[in-house]
């Protein structure tokens, strides 16, 4: 899953918080909760998360001390990728990792019934094919986005041009 594609699945969680948030507040954070919250969250696929962060943290960091430092060998970068991998792996699962965190957000969005209904979904067969079958769709979907932007930047710049031109703006030239 791509960074794109992890950013806009929190906004999205995080939208579904801001909307669901009066109805869910008014229970306390229980046990019992908590733990559908975490079941939730690994059946699907968010607990997986930490691993998807790993990577993209491990490849930034690598990526940006590439640039900064060309000669640094490829055992030292092999090491920082390792154990930053490693780090971030561990800690997510870790009492106060990131799933730890993410539990109020969840347990603030939804019901405890919101909740249960959810786990059946994703412990059923197409939830656990949806969850398998999301990365491929969000890679593809993205795909098709970025096809459809480019097959509709022309008509958008003619347009624009005319719409401008009709106004009196005199523009050089669009960005591309």
């Amino acid at each position: 899953m791509s960074a794109r594609s992890i950013a806009l699945t929190l906004v999205f969680v995080a939208s579904l918080g801001i909307i669901a948030l009066p109805a869910a507040r008014a229970e306390e954070l229980s046990e019992a909760k908590r733990e559908a919250v975490r079941q939730l969250m690994q059946s699907s696929g968010a607990g997986a998360m930490g691993k998807q962060l790993a990577g993209m943290i491990t490849q930034q960091l690598v990526s940006t001390l590439r640039k900064s430092r060309p000669n640094i060998p490829a055992q030292t970068l092999g090491i920082i990728e390792r154990e930053t991998t490693a780090i971030i792996t561990e800690s997510v699962d870790a009492p106060g990792g990131l799933l730890d965190r993410m539990v109020p957000l969840y347990a603030e969005t939804f019901t405890q019934e919101e909740i249960e209904a959810m786990l059946a979904f994703y412990q059923s067969p197409a939830g656990k094919k949806s969850v398998a079958a999301m990365p491929g769709l969000l890679r593809a979907g993205q795909q098709i986005g970025l096809q459809y932007a480019k097959d509709l930047a022309p008509v958008l710049k003619q347009r624009l041009k005319t719409a401008l031109a009709r106004e009196g703006v005199v523009l050089d030239k669009l960005p591309d």
